[in-house]
């Protein structure tokens, strides 16, 4: 029996909601680096940070519970790897569990930025793509996150 485009779609939607209704918050982040970032992360010995920021929108009861910008601060997640490293899983466990009932619908966002880990010298190295969308669409399939070196084309 085949499964179609949108049958495969609907079950990873309800495969990411009952993870996130079990209590699971993580997802899977592959990084993929273009030569010349590869090449001068290993030359400096630099490593990688992924950093995912969980938030969302508030119910009108909790309006006050929000933060500068109005959203519900969930907590985040720092995970420094090394540069050969491919494939990042981000837990969750920072999560503030007990405030997700403050959000509207319940639906937890995040947001995953990408950097070098500064252990070579004071600036950033990497221009990486982000993600900032629905945990439950993060928790779809891993994300894939390219990472350069800032001014590559």
């Amino acid at each position: 029996m085949g499964w179609s485009k949108a049958g495969l779609v609907a079950l990873l939607m309800v495969s990411a909601s009952a993870a996130q209704a079990d209590g699971s918050y993580g997802f899977k982040i592959d990084l993929s680096l273009s030569a010349k970032a590869a090449s001068e992360l290993a030359r400096l010995h630099e490593g990688i940070v992924v950093a995912a920021s969980y938030y969302g929108d508030p119910k009108p009861a909790f309006a006050k519970k929000a933060n500068e910008v109005g959203q519900i601060d969930l907590g985040r997640e720092e995970i420094t790897v090394e540069s050969t490293v491919a494939s990042v899983d981000v837990t969750g466990k920072t999560l503030e569990r007990g405030h997700v009932k403050w959000l509207a619908d319940g639906k937890v966002m995040v947001n995953v930025n990408v950097y070098s880990a500064r252990r070579s010298g004071p600036d950033n190295i990497l221009d990486c793509d982000f993600f900032d969308d629905a945990l439950t669409l993060a928790q779809q399939a891993p994300l894939t996150l390219h990472c350069k070196l800032i001014g590559e084309p």
